[in-house]
Order: C-alpha cells, then sequence, then structure tokens
C-alpha cells in the first residue's frame, strides 16, 4: 500500500515545521509531479523544506489522464492527479471535502490529516504529546479545522 499526500497536507505541515511527522508515520509518501510543482512554488517559504524530502522520502510518482477533467467535481489539478495516480490498495490523505466525497464515491481509501494524527496516536507511531502540539499549531495557522474536529480529535488522543 502506497500513501499519496495531497499538497495542502504537506503545506500545512511544513508551515508549523511538522512535515518530517508523515515520514515518521509512513517512512515513505508518494506524490505526483502537478502537487510537487504545488508545493515548490516559487513564492513558498518552505521549498526548501519539500527540497529536502524530496526522493528522500516523497516519492514522485506519475498519473495518467488529464486532471482537468476533474474539475467537474470541483477539485484541483493536483487532488485530481492523485486519482489518476492511484491504485486500488492506496491510501489518499485529502482533506479537501470535494475530493473526500468523490474518493467516498469511487470506494477509494482516504483520510484527513486530523484523522491521521489521531490514528498514528492509537497506533503509537507518534506520542499524545506530539500529536496535541501538531494539533494546536494546525488550529492556530491557516488549517481549515473545526472546533468540532479540534475538540474531538483533542478528546481521541488525550484517551490514547
Amino acid at each position: 500500500m502506497r500513501v499519496l499526500v495531497d499538497s495542502s497536507t504537506l503545506i500545512a505541515l511544513a508551515k508549523i515545521g511538522k512535515l518530517n511527522i508523515l515520514e515518521i508515520i509512513f517512512k515513505e509518501v508518494f506524490v505526483t509531479a502537478v502537487i510537487m510543482d504545488e508545493i515548490l512554488r516559487e513564492d513558498s517559504p518552505e521549498k526548501e523544506v519539500f527540497r529536502k524530502a524530496l526522493n528522500s522520502w516523497i516519492n514522485i510518482i506519475d498519473h495518467k489522464g488529464n486532471p482537468e477533467e476533474f474539475r467537474k467535481y470541483g477539485m484541483d489539478a493536483g487532488e485530481a492527479s492523485l486519482f489518476l495516480a492511484a491504485e486500488a490498495d492506496d491510501r489518499l490523505v485529502l482533506d479537501e471535502a470535494n475530493a473526500r466525497r468523490f474518493a467516498e464515491s469511487k470506494g477509494i481509501k482516504f483520510t484527513g490529516l486530523i484523522g491521521l494524527i489521531v490514528a498514528a496516536v492509537k497506533t503509537k507511531k507518534i506520542t499524545r504529546e506530539l500529536a496535541l502540539e501538531t494539533i494546536n499549531k494546525l488550529s492556530t495557522g491557516d488549517f481549515r479545522m473545526s472546533l468540532e474536529l479540534y475538540l474531538w480529535a483533542h478528546e481521541k488522543i488525550e484517551r490514547c
């Protein structure tokens, strides 16, 4: 099973200095060239962090098809490229509602970043302290997280 990660997850973690949490949990993750282009934008302050991780533990994979065809589902090219690259046993890390609905309708395994963090604590891949620090930093940044989701995650992590 491969884990394919959308740019919003990568950017959110990089902005709070926690990109390596994905390496801790999975050892390696996969992105498409479209995602790579999104995270390596010229104006990205996290560009150097991504460059170090690329081809180390973030691997680039090909996709087949035209990502633009997914616009009708409300997805951007990066999310679409993940669907075009995904194989039957892959898991996608997605936080955008349209992409999650599409994955669910197609029977594609996916998780969101917050659910991923909670699951990593339950499986003892990361500590409660690291998980709480991460969700706290995410909640004060520009990562979109409802208060309900934050409280749910906090409670689940505390109970582990």
